[in-house]
Parts: structure tokens; sequence; C-alpha cells
């Protein structure tokens, strides 16, 4: 592995490990309502990324990619998904279902590649289809022996791997796309905020919730150019095995540190859903070192 590449993997397990403790973060705030959060998340996001872009523009003397939103149909999608995907997780975090919401993130690889053969046409190997047969046995699981359908693991896997999907077909670069998204839910988040009436109180709260709601943006904004950096460095294959380390913390936390309920139920569906990861992991892997031999 060279140089650049090991800078990579580290790069990208910073921007996975930032993602995995985000919970901690939501956590703090939980005494302000989701959806005002996600309004001032947007809103934050939005500063964050144009002062990044005010930045780039400094440090390349006026050379940025401009790229009209309006005109980006691709990219206004994907700020309703991305908008989507982060009211539901901050609802999750804060209605103690982070467990839950970890499922969906072990659950986004395998819903990329379905994806890719639904709408990029893509063809899948056995291995790659007997993962996605495990997932859908564990959901199945999950629903029938709990009686309740997972809908917020699913609504987070499909959000994020549409939304996934929608970045990689999209011309935009990460930071100049999420300037695009944040863009179009700013309108709906000031409008919501200004609805609320209730914007003077989180500003002007106890001083921890106030910094807390600021560095909302960055907290946003911060792993996704890690991510972004990190994918440049490394092949897609290391990548997609370092994707594990934001569930795996995830799960941990709601486990360990916020006592979340995984009884023997839960046990037998999620062991149902790993173990199909650990396929298409290993097929992934071995399918790379494949491409990586015949190239050399």
């Amino acid at each position: 592995m060279t140089d650049r590449e090991i800078r990579g993997v580290w790069i990208g397990l910073s921007g996975y490990t930032l993602w995995g403790l985000s919970p901690i973060f939501w956590k703090a705030l939980n005494q302000v309502e989701a959806m005002d959060i996600v309004s001032w998340r947007v809103i934050c996001t939005f500063i964050f990324v144009a002062t990044c872009n005010s930045l780039l523009r400094f440090t390349r003397r006026g050379k940025v990619d401009h790229l009209p939103f309006l005109r980006n149909k691709l990219s206004i999608l994907g700020g309703g998904l991305i908008g989507l995907n982060w009211g539901i997780f901050v609802w999750a975090v804060e209605s103690e279902r982070v467990v839950e919401a970890s499922l969906g993130y072990f659950m986004n690889p395998l819903m990329n590649v379905f994806l890719g053969v639904v709408f990029l046409g893509e063809a899948l190997r056995k291995a790659q289809w007997l993962a996605v047969t495990f997932a859908a046995a564990g959901v199945l699981w999950l629903t029938v022996s709990l009686n309740s359908f997972p809908w917020v693991s699913l609504t987070l896997a499909i959000s994020f791997a549409l939304y996934g999907l929608i970045r990689k077909v999209a011309p935009a670069s990460p930071l100049q796309g999420l300037r695009v998204e944040t863009s179009i839910l700013l309108i709906p988040a000031v409008t919501f905020v200004v609805l609320r009436g209730n914007a003077s109180e989180n500003l002007t709260g106890d001083n921890a919730t106030v910094i807390l709601i600021l560095l909302s943006g960055a907290v946003t904004g911060i792993p996704l150019l890690l991510f972004a950096s990190s994918a440049k460095r490394i092949p897609l294959s290391i990548l997609g095995i370092l994707q594990y380390v934001t569930p795996t913390i995830q799960f941990l936390l709601g486990v360990f540190a916020y006592n979340e309920t995984f009884d023997s139920n839960r046990l037998i569906g999620y062991s149902i859903i790993w173990s199909g990861l650990v396929i298409f992991a290993l097929d992934s892997f071995r399918f790379a070192s494949i491409q990586d031999t015949h190239e050399k």
C-alpha cells in the first residue's frame, strides 16, 4: 500500500468514526425537538459549506466550479433524500432507537448493490445475490418475530442508498453537491424555524445548546469532506470495508452506552443480516483482488 493510500485509509477512518460517534452529539441536543434540530442542521450546514466555498474560491483565485442548482434536477432530488435521512436519523437518536438506525447503515452496502441492478443494469455475482437474500431474510425475521416492520432501518438504508446513487451520477463534486442540496433545503428549514416561532428560545437558552446548534453544520460537513478526500486516495474495495466502522460504533453506543433493547429475536435477525454482510465483504474483497491481479 502506497503512502497516499495509507493517508487515505486514515482520513477515511476519521470520517467514518465521526459519523459513528455522531449519536453522542445529537443526544446532547435532546432538549431541542428533532425537527428543530434538522432545520438548524440544514441552516448551519449551508453556512459551513458556503464558508468552505469562499475559502476554496480564495485559495484558487476564483476558479471554483459553480453549479446552478435549479439546473441540476438530480441534486434537487438528492437534497430531499438527504433531508429525509437526516430527519429520520436525528429522530431515531432522540427516540432511543440508535441500534435500529445502525442496522440501516449496516444494510446500506447491500441496498447500493440492489439499486445498481435496478437503475444501472449491473449484474450481481452469486455471492452478492446470496448476501441480498440473507438481508431480506433478516428483515422478514425481525418483522415477524417483533410484529413490527423495521421501517427506521429500511428508510435510512433506502434514502442514503438513493442519495449515494444520485451523487454517483450527478455532475457535481461532494462539496458542490452539498451546497446545492443545502440550498434547496434552506428555504423550507428557515420557513419551519419562523413558523415554529422558537428560534430565539433555541438560540438564547443555555450556552451549551447554542454552541451545539452552531456546530451542527461542521459536524455534518467535516465527515463528508473527509470521506470525499479518502475516496480519491484509496480503492473502492477498501473504502467499502471501512464503511462498516460507522454502524458498528453506532450499534455499540446503542447497546452499551444507551442501554437500548437488544433481545434474542433482534440478535437472530441482526445475525442473519450480518452474515449477508460478511459474504458481501469477502466477495467484494476477493473480486477486487482478482481485478488488481489482472491489471498488473
